[in-house]
């Protein structure tokens, strides 16, 4: 029997909502552990109220990065507060910036504590480190501080992206491979290594720290660049990769598998009776009932497989290095996912599959033709089913003729 999940986290699946209760307990743990400082200076105070709103204010500039990611340009700020105030001091100031967020767009509550959670932790986590490796306080000629500011962004980055990794996978059946981008790593790198300059800077020549809002101007020009990469790849109805994207990873996979000698297949998935659902339900049913297929096709696949929209009622899957009896398993699964989507969904919902296996040399159109042929051999067998292709025509005649000869 599934567990139920409390109804204020009904946004999330339970294995979801159980990853938000150990992250958010994990943090506060990791607060309670350092404690309120015994002695809390002016100068901190005075830099805490300068940094609150500048965070805040920063925070909104955020822009959404595909895969729910965001792109924080308050990244830099706020790892200037990690590196500069008391750490209870600095997860403040970090969680009070989230408020204005929230108040302008109105976000699922479990959604801002998670959020809050993985700024607040990773930053905890990296003022540990900094104040482990720290030998001595930042001169022009401390290597040491240096040292310790580049180790604190690395576990910054790496615990905030683990974290966010398990719970997409979790939540949405995101690929950890869509979140853990070069692009969006170097990004949220540089930010942060800025928020160590304006930390550095702050200690010594606080005038200085103006010359690093040039960088920023440009970092938020660059926040742009992850999400028009996604767009160039990705169909925007179903979230799954768009054909462009498919024939570069198609080409790609069977030049390694010629190279090396391994197996290749391709499920090609038809949606049955699409357009009666769309005449009967509504087109709103229909593009639902492409929604559902699609999650079925992310959840039933591995990361580094290639889930496409072919066009219409019609999705593939690439599958590398997999034979045609593990790609049989795979395309079962699919439909059984799918199916039984559909009866939760009220929409009555099924695919009809065909699968095809690269032989040596196969080139992309006839592995792409056998796939088709396929699907369209299990739409022609009563639907809901899996198929493989038939036999081919000019290959068996070829193969009679030589036996006849023999």
């Amino acid at each position: 029997m599934e567990r139920a999940v409390h109804p204020s986290l009904a946004g999330l699946s339970p294995a979801a909502a159980a990853w938000e209760f150990a992250v958010v307990w994990a943090t506060a743990a990791g607060a309670i552990a350092y404690g309120f400082p015994a002695v809390v200076t002016a100068e901190d105070w005075i830099g805490f109220a300068v940094l609150v709103p500048l965070i805040a204010g920063v925070h909104v500039l955020s822009r959404e990065r595909a895969n729910h990611q965001g792109s924080q340009l308050s990244l830099a700020p706020m790892f200037a507060a990690v590196l500069l105030l008391p750490p209870l001091l600095a997860a403040a100031a970090i969680a009070i910036a989230f408020l204005p967020e929230w108040a302008r767009i109105r976000t699922a509550w479990y959604i801002v504590v998670f959020n809050v959670a993985n700024f607040v932790g990773p930053a905890l986590a990296a003022r540990a480190v900094f104040d482990g490796l720290e030998t001595a306080p930042v001169t022009a000629d401390t290597l040491g501080w240096t040292l310790a500011a580049f180790a604190a962004v690395a576990v910054f980055l790496t615990v905030q992206y683990a974290v966010l990794s398990i719970m997409l996978r979790l939540a949405r059946g995101v690929a950890i491979r869509d979140t853990v981008r070069a692009d969006c790593v170097l990004i949220d790198a540089s930010l942060l290594s800025v928020g160590a300059l304006a930390a550095a800077l702050a200690g010594h020549h606080p005038s200085l720290v103006a010359l690093l809002v040039v960088p920023l101007a440009l970092m938020y020009r660059s926040l742009a660049i992850p999400s028009l990469i996604e767009a160039s790849r990705i169909e925007p109805k179903t979230g799954l990769f768009n054909m462009r994207h498919f024939e570069s990873a198609l080409a790609q996979e069977l030049r390694r598998a010629d190279r090396f000698g391994r197996p290749v297949c391709l499920l090609m998935i038809d949606v049955d009776h699409l357009r009666t659902i769309n005449s009967r339900l509504g087109h709103v049913a229909g593009d639902r009932a492409l929604q559902l297929v699609a999650m079925s096709l992310r959840a039933q696949t591995r990361d580094y497989d290639v889930a496409a929209r072919f066009g219409g009622d019609e999705f593939c899957v690439l599958l590398p290095e997999t034979n045609l009896e593990g790609a049989l398993v795979v395309a079962e699964r699919i439909r059984a996912d799918v199916e039984a989507s559909g009866k939760g969904a009220g929409i009555g919902l099924t695919v009809s599959i065909g699968v095809a296996q690269t032989d040596e040399g196969t080139t992309a159109e006839e592995l792409v033709t056998r796939a088709d042929r396929a699907a369209y051999r299990a739409k022609s067998g009563g639907r809901n089913v899996v198929a493989l292709p038939p036999p081919d025509p000019v290959g068996e005649a070829e193969r009679l003729l030589s036996e006849a000869s023999g």
